[in-house]
């Protein structure tokens, strides 16, 4: 077999260990997913991280599998870390005597905390689609009308419909009641807010991809995603904001009314609880989870809902259209048949209360879901992929 050939079974390796993953990475007749991979791993990581999957493993079990140096393949797997490529965990082992695993103390000797850090493949999305577009880079347009292409022939389904979806909506502040944020503190944008004094922000990668797909994207801001919390001794910078400056920034974002909230899980970014962390302001110009749907009609779902969903009374409505311009699912519509006024549609709700805070008639407003609807948060990662196994095994 050629070094060619053997690289292409690679990449093909690396392909079927990414869709086996919960997030998904769907192949297509096109052979889309191919070529992405090979814009983003080397032959070498792809080497190391085609025998992954989601079980966390050392450097040493790893080099030994796919019969390299350990200090080799820890580099390689260190380096892409960084890159979303490959997730690590830093387990803590108690030991009686150093480097040999759990054993029992002897009599009148301190057993000892030791540390071992494992690895796993990272997910297509969220993982190393947004790193990869984070970084300005030649072959950017490149990937972008690749996986553009890829969303069409079909490569969204498996990765934005199966539930748990990968980010959840976050209604608007001031649109849930006190109650309802205390049932889910994972919706309290403000005690986010409160808990940290520095906050990175970043440039949405979605509105960075349609930009060098297309030479230009819509006028919303490009600076608004992120908001991630960051230990106080952290500098200030272009994208590491204090309390201040972050919320201000977030007011703006909130003020222009036509951006949905979505989360990052709190145990995407290490909470021991669920709680807002952080989040992208997405808007239906750019944002490849809102225009999934739009590429592929067979997608059914893309964000994950809210708990929420708006009552309108048609007594107050003014017919001023401004829940029509800030819905990005279409949930209101004017429709011609009812002399042009508004019209919501359910079923489209996402729960996301743009619409509620933007009525200057006060005309709708949010109420929780049924206990049948209810989605309830996972309380991890691990959590959060067994359940979305189980939706997929569910529809088999």
């Amino acid at each position: 077999m050629s070094k060619t050939d053997k690289q292409i079974d690679i990449y093909e390796r690396l392909a079927d260990a990414l869709d086996a993953l919960p997030a998904g990475f769907t192949r297509t007749p096109s052979k889309l997913e191919i070529r992405l991979i090979k814009l983003v791993f080397t032959p070498e990581e792809a080497l190391v991280a085609s025998t992954l999957s989601r079980k966390l493993e050392t450097a040493a079990e790893i080099a030994e599998r796919v019969g390299l140096p350990e200090d080799e393949v820890t580099v390689l797997l260190e380096s892409m870390i960084p890159r979303r490529m490959v997730r690590a965990d830093t387990q803590a082992l108690e030991t009686g005597v150093k480097g040999l695993g759990k054993v029992e103390a002897k009599p009148g000797q301190k057993a000892q905390a030791e540390s071992v850090k494992k690895y796993r493949l990272q997910s297509f999305l969220v993982g190393w689609y947004e790193s990869y577009l984070q970084e300005s880079k030649p072959t950017t347009k490149e990937f972008a009308e690749i996986y553009e292409q890829y969303v069409i022939e079909g490569g969204g389904e498996k990765i934005f419909s199966p539930r748990p979806g990968a980010q959840g909506v976050v209604p608007y502040r001031g649109s849930l009641k006190p109650e309802c944020l205390k049932r889910e503190p994972h919706l309290d944008i403000d005690a986010h807010f409160r808990r940290h004094e520095r906050f990175l922000v970043i440039e949405c990668v979605c509105k960075k991809e349609k930009a060098a797909l297309h030479g230009h994207s819509c006028d919303m801001p490009i600076k608004r995603c992120g908001f991630v919390g960051l230990p106080p001794p952290t500098p200030l910078g272009e994208n590491v904001l204090d309390r201040e400056e972050a919320s201000k920034l977030w007011n703006e974002l909130e003020g222009m009314g036509t951006m949905v909230h979505t989360c990052f899980y709190g145990f995407t970014m290490g909470a021991e609880e669920p709680q807002f962390v952080g989040g992208c302001n997405c808007c239906g110009c750019c944002c490849g989870l809102l225009n999934a749907g739009r590429l592929d009609p067979d997608i059914r779902e893309t964000a994950q809902r809210s708990n929420y969903r708006v009552v309108k009374d048609s007594e107050k409505c003014t017919s001023d259209g401004e829940c029509v311009r800030r819905c990005q699912f279409f949930a209101h519509t004017f429709n011609k048949a009812k002399n042009g006024k508004p019209v919501y549609d359910r079923a489209k709700c996402v729960g996301c209360g743009s619409c509620v805070m933007g009525c200057p008639a006060g005309a709708l407003h949010l109420e929780p879901v049924s206990e049948k609807e209810w989605f309830h948060t996972p309380a991890n990662f691990n959590e959060w992929e067994e359940r979305r196994l189980e939706y997929l095994a569910s529809q088999k």
